[in-house]
């Protein structure tokens, strides 16, 4: 039930300017696939987990969750798994409870590397936990202008993502950073997955049609109790 709260709550409105059609491939463990976006010229954004039948998808503006049900695909307004999710998160006795470190949590520059042949900039956490020197680093970001509609799209999504993640973990600390870091430029290594490819093939219009009527919140509710 977590796991699906916190991709909801990582999943966002994403609404950015105009460019050319492309498809990012993230990857982990070499080169299995963990996550899609797919982003097209006006700016919608389609976004799948590994193999899994659900997608975010966010279209004019507004986001949804397009959930693969035992009877077809249900949609849910992004706004609406949100307020649910708090909801069912503040009576849930046995949530994470807030770190009261988190705060003091920053992401700090280590220098320039390559990932898959592509250049960006290194950041390590700077906290007790950190890890050594001459460990990966947690993010790496890239300054590339031809990967500034993932960039944009990235930061949209954490940017709408720090409510419910400042519930489950207390303060966003480097969450924060990280957003701040999406505005220079794309993540090629982030939360332990790689940028493995960009696909800048036409994405069909048909791609970011919504396959049904969005539920109301009262049936989001329902189906989130149901789910327990």
């Amino acid at each position: 039930m977590f796991k699906t709260m916190i991709l909801a709550a990582v999943a966002l409105a994403w609404a950015h300017p105009a460019f050319a059609d492309m498809t990012a491939h993230y990857v982990i463990d070499g080169d299995q696939s963990i996550m899609t976006m797919e982003i097209a010229a006006n700016g919608d954004v389609r976004a799948r987990f590994g193999s899994d039948a659900s997608y975010f998808l966010t279209r004019a503006g507004q986001s949804y969750y397009v959930k693969a049900g035992p009877d077809g695909l249900l949609v849910m307004r992004q706004e609406d798994i949100a307020a649910v999710m708090l909801e069912q998160l503040a009576a849930e006795p046995s949530r994470p409870s807030p770190d009261p470190h988190a705060k003091d949590v920053r992401l700090v520059a280590r220098g320039a590397v390559s990932i898959r042949g592509r250049k960006g900039v290194a950041y390590m956490v700077n906290d007790k936990h950190a890890r050594g020197p001459d460990d990966p680093p947690y993010l790496v970001v890239s300054d590339d202008p031809a990967l500034m509609p993932l960039a944009v799209a990235v930061r949209m999504q954490f940017s709408a993502s720090l409510g419910p993640i400042r519930i489950l973990y207390g303060d966003a600390g480097g969450w924060d950073d990280m957003v701040a870091l999406f505005a220079r430029g794309a993540p090629l290594l982030f939360l332990g997955m790689e940028l493995g490819g960009i696909d800048p093939a036409h994405l069909p219009a048909s791609r970011f049609v919504l396959p049904a009527s969005p539920l109301s919140r009262e049936a989001v509710r329902h189906d989130f109790t149901a789910s327990r």
